[in-house]
């Protein structure tokens, strides 16, 4: 895992892109796929709740014993938007192991229902709402300490951060399958 994280990183410094949370221009970045630290990993991801597209509350422990995959992404995104597809085809393959869910941070605050389109012009049947600020600050302050998007976290089965990324390159995809499928073997 550690050789492919590294030459991850190699093809990702050339290739990355984000976003600003608060703008709407794309920017290099040179964060890629990492584990977490050992000050993270010793303590659990926030727990977050958020109601979906469809009215449905969820709280993140509820899915304790399974990986779970936490996206922050903005609308407005084309990093973010390019990842989904990615997110999608993880929450298909490892449906019932893996829970993907996706927060909106350009929706903070606005009515879950107001993003059904966009999930739908997306294709995405994995739970998507708005983030609550609390959330936004606990993973990007606490764990990133950036304000781009997206911001991907994938955490085990006893609710640690494991690994995240910031940003998004095409081959973020063989990372996060990689990543998601040896969590899962734990």
């Amino acid at each position: 895992m550690k050789r492919l994280l590294t030459a991850a990183l190699l093809v990702s410094l050339v290739s990355v892109g984000g976003c600003q949370k608060e703008a709407q221009t794309t920017k290099s970045s040179q964060e890629t796929t990492k584990p977490a630290t050992s000050e993270t990993q010793k303590s659990l991801a926030y727990d977050f709740t958020f109601t979906d597209v469809n009215g449905k509350t969820h709280k993140l422990s509820d899915y304790r014993g399974k990986v779970v995959v936490v996206q922050f992404f903005g609308t407005y995104c084309p990093p973010c938007r390019a990842e989904m597809p990615v997110l999608q085809e993880l929450y298909n393959k490892y449906k019932g192991k893996v829970v993907v869910i996706g927060l909106s941070v350009d929706y903070i605050g606005r009515s879950p229902e107001e993003l059904k389109p966009f999930v739908e012009e997306m294709g995405i049947t994995y739970p998507v709402g708005p983030a609550s600020e609390k959330a936004w600050e606990e993973y990007a302050g606490r764990i990133t300490g950036l304000d781009s998007i997206p911001q991907t976290y994938i955490i085990d089965k006893e609710g640690r951060v494991r690994y995240y990324e910031v940003g998004f390159a095409p081959s973020y995809k063989e990372l996060f399958d990689k990543a998601v499928s040896e969590l899962i073997k734990e």
